[in-house]
């Protein structure tokens, strides 16, 4: 039997046969039970999921002008209605479609998840309420903006120390060979996570040696080292990758960061 990520490689293939109902959002089949839904306006991962309950939405929000188009891709997979709703965090961009499917009959599932398969743990990292979904059957984790492998790192809520319990908890949740779906960005993995974890760690480090040796933003920005550390997170080969406004908007909070642990350190 393939793997799921080997299974994702026929992608292209399987998305096709969705082609007229699916013109502005793309499928992604990870295995008999879970489709990946994405749009370009918010590239939002959403994943789709056919279970003993019903069929269950996780971050439904393709973008407001995409969530009919959204529906009827469902449709088109399972001949069935939207039953359950999970949210990874409250963003808009996770959950915007919720009051769309919730119109139609669709359950918001908050707190404990008692949906056969589905099992959740809360952290926090990206927001103060992170909650990362672990679907056993198709061996998948679906993290939310914890884990992004199209931006760099978003861990404001929880700084350094409730990002690294989240990347942890994630690592001990499944198995070695369990599909991670990050918030936006292409699947990924185990590895990868480390990898992001291990490079979000230096960033932090390299910001906070910087700003020991009173080096302005804008020196911080320039600096080759900051350059390349930021170009790890660049998995897709982006160009441009940040604009310098999402550059800049980066080393500040970085930097608000280390400044919130110190004085929470000085108490």
């Amino acid at each position: 039997m393939l793997t799921m990520l080997k299974a994702l490689l026929i992608t292209p293939v399987l998305a096709a046969s969705f082609g007229a109902l699916a013109a502005t959002i793309q499928v992604q089949a990870v295995s008999q039970h879970l489709h990946i839904l994405t749009a370009q306006d918010y590239g939002t991962n959403i994943g789709v999921f056919k279970s003993p309950d019903g069929v269950v939405l996780i971050d439904p929000m393709p973008g407001k002008t995409n969530l009919a188009q959204l529906s009827k891709t469902v449709s088109e997979i399972h001949h069935k209605p939207v039953t359950h709703i999970l949210n990874t965090h409250n963003h808009e961009d996770h959950s915007g479609g919720n009051a769309y499917f919730m119109e139609r009959g669709a359950q918001l599932v908050e707190g404990d998840v008692k949906l056969a398969g589905f099992s959740r743990v809360m952290v926090k990292s990206h927001t103060s309420v992170d909650n990362i979904f672990y679907h056993k059957p198709s061996n998948t984790i679906f993290v939310g903006d914890v884990f992004d492998t199209s931006w760099h790192p978003t861990f404001y809520a929880g700084g350094v120390e409730g990002f690294k319990d989240a990347i942890e908890i994630i690592l001990q949740i499944g198995d070695e060979q369990s599909v991670i779906i990050p918030g936006h960005g292409a699947v990924s993995n185990k590895a990868s996570l480390r990898e992001f974890r291990a490079n979000t760690l230096l960033w932090v480090d390299t910001v906070r040696a910087f700003r020991k040796k009173s080096y302005s933003v804008e020196k911080i920005m320039a600096e080759n080292e900051s350059k390349k550390i930021v170009a790890r997170f660049n998995v897709q080969g982006k160009v441009p990758f940040l604009p310098d406004t999402a550059y800049k908007r980066f080393v500040e909070r970085t930097i608000q960061v280390i400044e919130q642990e110190e004085n929470k350190g000085g108490e």
